[in-house]
């Protein structure tokens, strides 16, 4: 197998998408946005801000309005920043210096951590209201849903770089077993993912995980996209409605799938198409 080609896209572009995106709902607000480092979090996005007061700037857990927000992994909204008795006030300088009054802030949780936290501000005298928070709330549930699935892509990677640090493993047939459960869970999670330079890179850990073709054979069968994720997941033993499930299908659109796939490959049935695949070194 060659080396997979992966390596994670920046976190940091789904906090900058996210600010875009509510920065074209919340005219004309102060959005703000940092990634968990280590036990605190650092400040690293913005839009709308008029000086540098709040650039770089590393919130300890439990202080502010994002330490709180950070530490109690709960979205919380304060009418007036700075005349809040709900939080503390360590940043007040910072925030006066933007001019910001209202101000909302939605901590992203993965997996019951905080990873992240978006902010909205307002410099209004009208404070910010439960719209905002449910907007802040939602983009922070798309980021912790792509996260999550990072995640997984990390773990599942990093078994394969494992194997191959180990080539003794190789001859233990359940490093095989290994190798087709990571492929066909990285070939489900690459149509699952909203970011497509992501699913681009599943799809070449994929490719690098199928073995070449059996000597002397030319693969002529081009099998499409879910195709492929059909015969990985019934490669291994999965049924009709597991691999539906797996691949977020139904159970009906799975066998049509492998009907094309077995024409494609002029088998008869599901082992066969599954062997010929084999073969073909389009799944390991």
């Amino acid at each position: 197998m060659e080396p997979n080609a992966y390596s994670r896209p920046d976190d940091r572009e789904l906090l900058r998408a996210s600010l875009r995106l509510l920065s074209g709902r919340f005219r004309p607000a102060v959005l703000f946005a940092g990634l968990a480092s280590g036990n605190s979090l650092q400040l690293t996005d913005f839009l709308g801000t008029a000086t540098s007061s709040l650039h770089q700037m590393v919130v300890v857990p439990g202080t502010g309005l994002g330490g709180r927000v950070f530490t109690q992994r709960r979205p919380f909204l304060v009418p007036d920043y700075i005349a809040s008795e709900g939080i503390t006030h360590e940043y007040d300088l910072a925030v006066s210096r933007e001019r910001l009054t209202s101000m909302v802030a939605v901590p992203v949780v993965v997996r019951g951590e905080a990873r992240a936290v978006l902010y909205i501000a307002s410099r209004d005298r009208a404070p910010l209201g439960e719209n905002a928070l449910r907007e802040a709330m939602d983009s922070a549930a798309e980021i912790a849903a792509e996260l999550l699935v990072r995640d997984e892509v990390d773990r599942r990677v990093s078994i394969i770089d494992g194997v191959r640090a180990e080539p003794a493993l190789v001859r233990d047939r359940s490093w095989l077993e290994h190798v087709r459960e990571a492929h066909a869970q990285l070939r489900s999670l690459a149509g699952t993912v909203a970011d497509p330079e992501l699913a681009r890179q599943l799809d070449l850990i994929g490719n690098h995980l199928a073995p070449p073709p059996a000597d002397g054979i030319h693969p002529a069968a081009r099998l499409a996209r879910r195709e492929l994720d059909v015969l990985a997941q019934l490669a291994l033993g999965c049924s009709y409605q597991e691999t539906a499930d797996r691949l977020g299908l139904k159970a009906v659109t799975v066998k049509s799938y492998l009907q094309n796939a077995m024409a494609k490959l002029s088998a008869h049935n599901r082992l066969e198409a599954v062997s010929a695949a084999r073969r073909l070194g389009l799944i390991p």
